[in-house]
């Protein structure tokens, strides 16, 4: 049966894809709308990097709180911090202002993501689980494919307020959909051992991690290295891990045993990466390269979930994911950019790819313990 056949998980798709929509909208107008407030480079950064650590201390919290409440308390918490709080950057002109309402709306985004992958093990049948991953990362990235380019656009050409309404009502839109939702608990109500999740978990996430260091990289990246190439490259690159990661969905479930994608998903990765290394001043070689990248993340971020919800608890696997994810982004743009001060960005990109390869042997034994 197909997972859109299930009303619940067809309602959690829309409130996530309307989440998605506010967060992707600001994630590059923020720090614009900081330099705009002369606040200086150093706390436009510092706007992005709150909103993330925000979203992963959240992340934390999730299972406990799920435990006493249930997820639909939890999203609705989630939408309400991410949404409406972002109407009140219309005023903010100071940088403690903006980085305040930023640690707010990150929290909000943390209980949102964590709630979202997990309702997917919780609402349907293990044989749908990466049909339901994959459909999980439609939602969840075509809001980023579409809004990353588009709010940077509508705050260029018609101002920073439109773009702040839009991203501060689209979230808010999604409450009426978790409102829908029935009170839905996880089936496993011991105790979080993070301990046990851990060690169940981390070869997966060792891979998701290296996937999302060189996307945070590449994002943050791109149009400095490739010029006025980068927004087609940002375009490939995402683009073309959504779709993986849809299309190992449906690949997923067929061959019936998770992770067995993920090596040729990480040698995608690490080639990819070592491939852009080696042609960063040939914008169209390099846009395949990201393109080979991308391909390798998507399968990437759909087989290490469903390994994961394999070998823990919903609500813990998917806090493991997201902590991978978010906080990989943010360390591939620290990474690169500490190490082209001394270096350059081919020998940066170069070092992402060697780490990515050298990951293959946990990538070949996702599934065990230890």
């Amino acid at each position: 049966m197909s997972p859109l056949r299930n009303r619940d998980f067809r309602l959690t798709l829309f409130a996530t894809a309307m989440v998605f929509c506010g967060y992707s909208l600001l994630l590059p107008v923020v720090p614009m709308w900081v330099i705009k407030q002369n606040a200086g480079e150093f706390a436009a950064g510092a706007s992005t990097g709150v909103f993330m650590a925000a979203t992963v201390l959240a992340q934390f919290g999730v299972p406990a709180f799920v435990r006493k409440r249930g997820y639909r308390p939890a999203l609705l918490v989630g939408a309400l911090l991410l949404g409406p709080p972002t109407f009140l950057l219309i005023s903010a002109t100071s940088a403690p202002s903006i980085l305040a309402i930023s640690l707010v709306r990150g929290l909000g985004f943390g209980l949102v993501t964590v709630c979202g992958s997990a309702l997917i093990a919780e609402l349907l049948p293990r044989t749908a689980l990466a049909r339901g991953s994959g459909l999980y990362g439609l939602a969840a990235g075509l809001p980023q494919l579409a809004g990353l380019p588009a709010g940077t656009w509508i705050a260029v050409e018609w101002g920073f307020l439109p773009v702040f309404v839009l991203a501060g009502a689209l979230p808010t839109m999604g409450i009426a959909m978790v409102l829908l939702l029935p009170a839905v608990f996880p089936d496993d109500q011991t105790d979080t051992r993070w301990r046990s999740v851990l060690e169940a978990t981390w070869r997966p996430w060792l891979v998701m991690l290296a996937g999302s260091t060189g996307y945070g990289a590449l994002a943050t990246f791109l149009p400095i290295v490739l010029g006025g190439s980068g927004a087609a490259a940002l375009l490939v690159v995402a683009g073309t891990a959504l779709t993986a990661r849809w299309a190992a969905g449906l690949v997923g479930d067929r061959l019936g045993a998770a992770g067995r994608m993920l090596p040729l998903a990480l040698a995608a990765i690490g080639l990819g990466l070592l491939a852009f290394a080696l042609t960063t001043a040939t914008p169209f070689v390099a846009i395949l390269a990201v393109a080979l990248f991308g391909i390798g993340f998507g399968v990437v971020q759909n087989d290490a979930l469903v390994v994961m919800f394999d070998r823990a608890a919903a609500g813990p696997a998917s806090v493991v994911w997201n902590v991978a994810f978010d906080a990989g982004q943010g360390l591939g743009a620290v990474a690169v950019g500490a190490l082209v001060v001394g270096t350059s960005y081919p020998l940066a990109f170069g070092l992402l790819a060697v780490a990515a390869l050298l990951l293959m042997p946990v990538a070949l034994r996702p599934g065990r313990r230890g």
